[in-house]
């Protein structure tokens, strides 16, 4: 399976991503704020070398702690170059496949991430992700889904040779469930209808319902 450019990516995103992100940003926020926002918390976000999230996050909840774990040097580089690293805000190149994950945290999330494997590497990816995380912590998880809409706008920039993620699967909803079912209990799920290429995202308590906030 020929695989995504990332070095590609992080020099020139895809057009639409600016837009996108933002709405995507807002979602992602809110869930962080219903779920999670008790307390000063830590993060971890998994495959955002260069996050286009980091600054709302910081902004809103001056997280405790920010951890960025990619496998993409460069996009990790720009970051640094960007925002700048300090105590709290770190960045680890390690492959999510195999991860090392010495340091845990209160909360974990990925935003198009889980999609770039077969269904193997998929189900091992998220279940990797929990070794980023605390007892009890929340997951986010976010992800493209096989929607008319998504087919139809994916077709078009096929078409017309603008498409630039090859490996991506969009993934049916129940996959992504049946894999978190017997890790962690979920407390929400919402389709991204605004921006075309529409994701799911998925909040997950981990361990289970029992905590769904962290104290």
């Amino acid at each position: 399976m020929e695989r995504t450019d990332w070095n590609s990516y992080y020099e020139k995103p895809f057009k639409t991503a600016l837009v996108t992100r933002r709405y995507t940003a807002g979602i992602l926020l809110g869930f962080m704020e219903k779920y999670a926002s008790k307390t000063r918390f830590s993060i971890t976000e998994i495959g955002g070398a260069n996050s286009c999230f980091y600054k709302d996050i910081a902004n809103k909840f001056k997280p405790s702690k920010y951890v960025i774990v990619d496998n993409n040097q460069l996009g990790l580089d720009k970051f640094t170059k960007r925002v700048g690293l300090s105590e709290n805000v770190q960045t680890l190149n390690e492959d999510i496949l195999s991860p090392i994950a010495k340091e845990k945290t209160d909360l974990v999330f990925s935003v198009g991430l889980i999609e770039h494997f077969d269904p193997e590497g998929t189900k091992q990816v998220v279940l990797n992700h929990l070794k980023y995380l605390k007892k009890p912590g929340i997951l986010i998880l976010s992800f493209p889904t096989r929607t008319f809409l998504y087919r139809v706008v994916r077709g078009c920039a096929e078409l017309l040779s603008l498409w630039k993620f090859p490996d991506e699967r969009p993934l049916e909803i129940s996959e992504v469930e049946n894999i978190v079912k017997d890790h962690g209990t979920i407390l929400e799920e919402r389709i991204l209808w605004p921006i075309f290429l529409t994701q799911c995202m998925m909040v997950i308590a981990y361990p289970s319902s029992d905590s769904l906030l962290i104290k």
